[in-house]
């Protein structure tokens, strides 16, 4: 999970939301279903120009509407995606966008955000997700999947996914209090898992 400055003009740290409950659980179910080891005791929160940030093969960012990076941020990140470091960008919605947007082009000036469909191979890397009908879990839209790629091609290496207008790691989080329905929290599961087994392999 990536912390950082993510405006600091709010009550409440953007870049923790759902956390610690999401960080907790999504490992768990990692941990039960595939043969990675992984640490389900303690989180690694770090800034995106933590040198230590290159010993994870994918990291996590929520509400980059309200990401503020700074340049040493910047090259950080482009360093990690371009050595081939995978970024989920998660929990966001609306006018949120443009904020990444303008953040995403100081990363990564050239990128483009290439809309994915169903037939990409991230939503085949583990489990079959058929369709990408996905549904933010409060405010009644549809969300819409970005993949950010080597050279703008969507047949080379995908550097980070964008689940926009949804939040995956809400499901995580509340997973085990019944506030949403089984199937919705186990769909999220899936996806989560889709993404660590396609930047594990990529």
């Amino acid at each position: 999970m990536l912390g950082g400055d993510f405006g600091g003009r709010y009550r409440d740290i953007k870049w923790g939301h759902d956390y610690p409950q999401a960080d907790h659980h999504f490992p768990k179910i990692v941990q039960e279903i595939t043969t990675i080891r992984v640490r389900t005791e303690e989180s690694a929160i770090l800034a995106l120009d933590d040198p230590e940030l290159a010993r994870f093969p994918f990291a996590y960012m929520c509400e980059p509407g309200f990401w503020q990076p700074s340049d040493k941020e910047v090259v950080g990140l482009r360093n990690y995606l371009l050595k081939g470091g995978f970024l989920i960008i998660d929990d966001f919605v609306g006018p949120a966008w443009n904020n990444f947007e303008t953040q995403m082009r100081k990363v990564l000036p050239e990128a483009r955000m290439i809309p994915l469909t169903a037939d990409h191979p991230i939503f085949d890397s583990f489990y079959r997700i058929p369709n990408l009908e996905f549904d933010h879990p409060y405010f009644g839209v549809r969300a819409q999947f970005y993949g950010i790629f080597e050279d703008n091609d969507p047949k080379k290496r995908m550097m980070a996914i964008v689940n926009y207008d949804y939040d995956v790691s809400e499901y995580w989080e509340f997973s085990d209090t019944g506030l949403f329905p089984i199937d919705l929290s186990n769909e999220a599961y899936k996806l989560g898992v889709n993404y660590i087994i396609y930047a594990f392999s990529h």
